[in-house]
This record gives C-alpha cells, structure tokens and sequence, in this order.
C-alpha cells in the first residue's frame, strides 16, 4: 500500500513586527498618544479580543490602523487583564457574612508578563523600518520603554491572530 505525504510549503508565518511597550497608562490614553506622536490613527475597534479561561472570560482591547497608502496595518492592544472575583463564604452565613474579593490576573502573552502593551505591525513592504517609530515612541516622556520583541520565538504567538 502506498504511502501518500502531504507537503504544506505554501503555509508561511505572517510577517510583523511586535513592539513591547511598558506604560502605565490606560489603553485609550495610550492610542491618543500614539496617534498624536507617530502620526497613526488607532481607533478602538467595536469587538475586543476574547480568550475564555477556567470560569472567566478575558477581553483584551485592540486598536487598529490601516495605511492603505503605506500598506501597514497597526494593532496596540493589551497584555494584561485583570478582575476580581467576589465569592460567598459559606461558612461565614448569617449576622456577620463576608465576601471574599480576589484578584485574578490573565495574560495574553504569558511569556512576557512584563509587558504592558504590544504594537503589531503588519507590513506587506520588505523596506520597513521600525527602528525610526522606535526613537519616536521612546520620545514620549508616558513611555517607559519600548524595543522589539522576536515573535516567532514566543510559545503563545497564535494568540497575536486576531482574524
């Protein structure tokens, strides 16, 4: 009996290059500065980025710009979500009852908990050059660093697909 072999060469990895910001500001706060910085025009896009864990269901926020003169595309988007889950005591019933609040904290690239924000840039052009948008990002005094991260390393990279 023959053996058939199926060869998927055709299948490649998306080039993009993923910028880790570390920022304490909100996500929206970020953007505008971006925006105002950069010259982009990142907006909030109506679906956010949902990943269902255990019992909790984490959603990150992305903001998108397409340069159709360029041919870029910029995603910022979160890597940390947080909430707290505020659970009855059953033991404690009646006069004196208490809730107990903790603190569940959900990454979107768990390898890099560091990191407060990514920008993923998707190029169709062989000539971009980040390190410009680079020295410009480092320029905002609200940004702490920022670099560029080797995507094709990361364990998580299928996390960064937000088709």
């Amino acid at each position: 009996m023959a053996v058939q072999r199926l060869v998927l060469d055709a299948i490649t990895d998306d080039e993009y290059e993923l910028i880790a910001i570390h920022c304490s500001l909100a996500s929206y706060r970020l953007a505008f500065l971006l925006n105002k910085h950069l010259g982009l025009q990142l907006f909030r896009k109506e679906e956010d980025v949902n990943f269902e864990y255990d019992n909790l269901v984490a959603s990150f926020p992305i903001y998108q710009y397409e340069d159709h003169f360029k041919y870029n595309t910029y995603h910022l988007f979160a890597n940390q979500f947080r909430t707290n889950i505020v659970s009855q005591n059953p033991a404690n019933t009646g006069l004196f009852e208490t809730a107990e609040e903790t603190y569940v904290t959900k990454y979107l690239i768990p390898e890099l908990k560091n990191v407060d924000y990514f920008l993923k840039i998707e190029t169709e052009a062989t000539t971009f050059l980040s390190k410009p948008m680079l020295s410009d990002m480092l320029g905002i005094s609200q940004i702490v660093t920022a670099y560029p991260v080797e995507h094709k390393e990361l364990k998580s990279k299928n996390n960064l697909i937000f088709e």
